[in-house]
C-alpha cells in the first residue's frame, strides 16, 4: 500500500498547482492534513515543486541521454559533468553503467563536444548515447513542440522565473512580484501552461538515505514501442517516457515505494510480445539536477527590443 506521501506526490505529478482542497478530496483526508504533509515535505528538502520551462524556448534543441561505463572512481566523471553547463541531470546508478546523465545543448556540434569531454574524463571506459526522438511524459521536456504562435513578453518571463523557484507560489504573491493583479497573474500562468511553454511538478530528493526509489528502464522492441509506451503511460509513479535512437527504442523512469513494486513492473514489461530486451537500473543517488535555466538573456533581449 502506498503511503500518503507517495499518493500526494503522484497527484502533484499530474498537477503541481493542485489546490489543497482538490488534493484532500482525492486523498480522502482533511485539508489541514494535506497542508501539513506537503509543507513538511517542502521544508525538509525532500520535495520541491517547480516550473520547468521547455528547453526549446531556451534554444536547447540537442537533447540526449548518456550512459557512462566506469573503470575507476566515479568522482572525476561527476566533476566533469558538474562543469558542463549542458549537463542538467546526473545520477549514480547500478548495473553496467555507473552514471546516467542528460545533456541539453543549443546544437549537435556542442552536444558532441560535451560527450567527448565526458569520454576523456578519468575513470570513464565508454559513453553510450541515446538521442530522444519523442518525449511522451516528462516534467522537464513536456509535449513537443510548444505552441510556436505564442508571444512571450517581459512579464511572462518574470512569472516563469518566479515559478522556477517555487511552482506553488500563490497568484496574489506572484502578481505583487511582477506588477499584476492576482487574477491577471492567474490568467497568464494558465495561458503559459496550456501553451506547453512550461510545466509545474515535483522534484524528489533521492539520496542513499531517501525512502523514495527510482528505477530506469531501457527497452528494445521487436514489434514497435506502442505497447510499452501505453503500459508505462498508465503506470502510477512514471516520471519519464521517451522513444529513442540508439541501443534502446524506449527509456522510462518510474518512482516506486518498494523493490517488490519495481519487480512487478519489470516482469510485466518482459512478458510483452513486442519487447525483445529490457535493461534496468536503480538510481542510487541523484547528484545533479539543474533544470531551472536562467531567463536572463531572454529578459535582456525583451528589454532591448523596440516597443511595438
Amino acid at each position: 500500500m502506498h503511503t500518503l506521501d507517495e499518493r500526494l506526490i503522484r497527484l502533484l505529478q499530474a498537477d503541481g498547482r493542485a489546490s489543497f482542497s482538490e488534493l484532500s478530496k482525492q486523498l480522502g483526508v482533511t485539508r489541514s492534513t494535506v497542508t501539513a504533509k506537503l509543507n513538511d515535505l517542502l521544508s525538509s528538502g525532500e520535495l520541491r515543486v517547480v516550473a520547468a520551462v521547455h528547453p526549446r524556448l531556451l534554444g536547447l534543441t540537442a537533447v540526449a541521454h548518456i550512459s557512462i561505463q566506469l573503470n575507476g572512481s566515479a568522482q572525476a566523471a561527476l566533476d566533469t559533468l558538474a562543469r558542463l553547463d549542458g549537463a542538467v541531470f546526473a545520477s549514480l546508478t547500478t548495473g553496467k553503467y555507473g552514471i546516467v546523465a542528460e545533456l541539453r545543448l543549443p546544437s549537435m556540434e556542442r552536444l558532441y563536444e560535451d560527450i567527448e569531454t565526458v569520454r576523456l574524463a578519468d575513470g570513464v571506459a565508454a559513453v553510450e548515447v541515446l538521442m530522444y526522438k519523442d518525449v511522451v511524459r516528462s516534467l522537464f521536456l513536456g509535449q513537443e513542440p510548444p505552441d510556436p504562435r505564442l508571444e512571450l513578453d517581459h512579464t511572462d518571463l518574470l512569472l516563469m522565473g518566479e515559478l522556477q523557484v517555487d511552482g506553488r507560489l500563490g497568484f496574489e504573491t506572484l502578481g505583487e512580484r511582477v506588477g499584476l493583479s492576482a487574477s491577471a497573474a492567474r490568467m497568464r500562468v494558465l495561458r503559459l501552461l496550456e501553451a506547453r511553454v512550461m510545466q509545474i511538478g515535483p522534484i524528489r530528493s533521492r539520496s542513499g538515505s531517501s525512502r523514495a526509489l527510482a528505477f530506469g528502464f531501457g527497452i528494445s522492441t521487436a514489434g514497435g514501442s506502442a505497447e510499452a509506451v501505453d503500459f508505462f503511460a498508465a503506470t502510477p509513479g512514471v516520471e519519464f517516457i521517451a522513444s529513442c535512437l540508439g541501443r534502446h527504442d524506449l527509456v522510462a523512469t518510474v518512482g516506486v515505494s518498494s523493490l517488490d513494486e519495481m519487480y512487478g513492473i519489470l516482469d510485466k514489461v518482459r512478458a510483452m510480445d513486442s519487447v525483445a530486451r529490457v535493461e534496468s537500473w536503480l538510481h542510487l543517488r541523484i547528484v545533479q539536477e539543474r533544470y531551472a535555466k536562467p531567463l536572463d538573456k531572454m529578459l535582456a533581449a525583451k528589454a532591448a527590443a523596440p516597443a511595438k
